[in-house]
């Protein structure tokens, strides 16, 4: 309480809560800054600092001096420095204000952690450059080397060719081709009169066959349909063998046409073998089972894959249009 110091410092503290209450107290409103004003205060920063840009250029230019100055007192005689002692710590204290004034609005540039494999330092890419170079050279080599036993391979077998050619053209002789046709030419000629007798007696016959197949026809032709229906009765046509009635979606197999004397006959087979006799409609694997009893969706070919199709089959998908002109 005695201290005035300690009085004053209380009255402050006391305005300033008054103050605090009365601001907090008072209604806010928004203020409107123009921006012509914002343009002169934006103004008035850019002079200051060039004002303190100057100032210190007055200061670097200030402690150049002194520096010169230093260097020649140094030259003096030791008694000149010990009675201008005092002036050179008053000097150095100027200097160090000077300098930290100067450095304080200086920004420092942020460190940046560059990683390892991405640094790049004159060494490294000096032995980077020296690999790459190595390996071009080794490509180059490799290529070389290529070439020259590719050309070599050809040589080879180009030697290899004419030497195979060389050996035939030694090794023919006329006496290896087969020309004993005229060895014996009395049994030939017979061979050849049997075979031209039967190939002409063969093409009678088939003429002779067809005559009567016309005659046939043209009196038949002529009869009336009493005659007719006695004539069919009597002669009737050979009956045809009933074709097997397949299942439903049955996949079809062809016999094959090898080993056969007429693959249109359905019968006609070269060998006696039971495996010629067999009737390939016949059903086999999946095609045993009853598809018609399957959902709709699962009669098509191939369910449940990427291949299947969406027809049943063409009896049940007809799309003629009978319309068409």
């Amino acid at each position: 309480k005695d201290d005035r110091r300690l009085r004053r410092l209380a009255e402050s503290r006391i305005d300033n809560r008054e103050e605090v209450r009365a601001d907090h107290r008072r209604i806010r409103q928004a203020e409107i800054i123009s921006t012509i004003e914002e343009e002169e205060r934006r103004q008035e920063g850019l002079e200051l600092e060039e004002q303190d840009e100057d100032a210190m250029a007055e200061r670097r230019r200030q402690l150049k001096e002194k520096l010169l100055q230093r260097e020649q007192e140094e030259a003096l005689p030791q008694e000149e420095e010990e009675e201008e002692e005092e002036e050179e710590v008053e000097e150095e204290s100027e200097y160090e204000t000077d300098s930290d004034e100067e450095y304080t609005g200086v920004a420092m540039v942020k460190p940046v952690f560059v990683p390892k494999s991405e640094r790049d330092t004159i060494a490294e890419r000096e032995r980077l450059e020296a690999e790459e170079e190595a390996l071009e050279e080794g490509r180059k080599r490799r290529l070389e080397e290529r070439r020259i036993e590719t050309k070599q391979i050809v040589v080879e077998e180009i030697r290899k060719d004419q030497e195979i050619q060389k050996n035939i053209e030694l090794e023919a002789n006329i006496a290896d081709v087969d020309t004993d046709d005229e060895i014996n030419e009395a049994e030939e000629y017979e061979a050849w009169k049997v075979r031209e007798i039967s190939r002409i007696k063969r093409d009678r016959e088939d003429r002779e066959a067809l005559l009567k197949e016309k005659e046939e026809i043209e009196r038949v032709r002529n009869m009336t349909e009493e005659e007719r229906r006695e004539w069919e009765r009597k002669n009737p046509k050979p009956s045809q063998s009933s074709k097997q009635k397949w299942r439903f979606m049955q996949k079809y197999y062809h016999k094959g046409a090898f080993f056969q004397s007429n693959p249109d006959d359905r019968a006609a087979t070269v060998g006696t073998d039971n495996i010629f006799a067999r009737d390939f409609s016949a059903p086999t694997g999946e095609d045993k089972m009853d598809k018609t009893i399957l959902p709709k969706v699962m009669q098509v070919k191939h369910f449940g894959r990427s291949g299947r199709t969406k027809w049943s089959h063409l009896v049940n998908e007809d799309t003629t249009d009978w319309n068409a002109p």
